[in-house]
């Protein structure tokens, strides 16, 4: 079940991650086990992407189902849910997406990875 702590939790977490990326701080998102794939493969993401990732504004992480989504997984976990968050370039709302899985940890702390990002 998707709750409104879950949610809380997700953005405090991805709000972090998403600072990590724009700061192009990618070795240490990938050595600190916050991504599924490669440093190689989100810089080759993020280098087929015009223009400077910036930072979203807050509302972005409150804008659900538009820039912000998560769902629990229909197949076998973990992850226990996914989710996606739109990514800003040149201080607007881009099409390159962030594809992201969260695990709940036996403690009830949730871990966010980065699975991909898209163009959506």
């Amino acid at each position: 079940m998707i709750t409104d702590s879950l949610k809380k939790e997700t953005v405090k977490k991805l709000k972090i991650l998403i600072h990590q990326l724009v700061e192009g701080n990618i070795e240490n998102i990938v050595s600190s086990g916050f991504s599924e794939i490669t440093e190689a493969e989100i810089r080759e993401e993020l280098r087929y992407y015009p223009g400077k990732m910036t930072l979203p504004p807050n509302e972005a992480y409150q804008n659900w189902e538009d820039e912000i989504d998560i769902y629990e997984v229909e197949y076998k976990s973990p992850p226990n849910y996914e989710g996606t968050f739109s990514l800003y370039y040149d201080e607007e709302r881009s099409d390159l997406t962030l594809k992201f899985n969260i695990y709940v940890e036996n403690d009830n702390e949730i871990l966010i990875k980065i699975r991909d990002l898209d163009v959506m």
